[in-house]
């Protein structure tokens, strides 16, 4: 999940630029002010070309926050 996490995190560093790195983990639309759906939105197109595949925004529906992200990236490269 390592190769998951640092690749998930550098579309975090684009989608949010102000956040600090540490955070990226416990990141969620609930403790990121600029987490809303356009940052959703632009945050999955980021994942879709950072991990080179179509995103089922259904697949996502529901992963507002690093870790759930993570979480459906790795069961889909498992």
């Amino acid at each position: 999940m390592d190769n998951v996490t640092d690749k998930l995190g550098r579309c975090f560093a684009l989608a949010f630029p102000k956040l600090d790195p540490g955070k990226y983990a416990t990141a969620s639309a609930g403790n990121v002010t600029e987490w809303d759906s356009v940052a959703q939105l632009t945050l999955l197109t980021l994942i879709g070309e950072e991990f080179e595949r179509e995103i089922d925004f259904d697949e996502f529906d529901g992963a507002t926050s690093f870790e759930a992200l993570a979480r459906v990236l790795a069961e889909d490269n498992a």
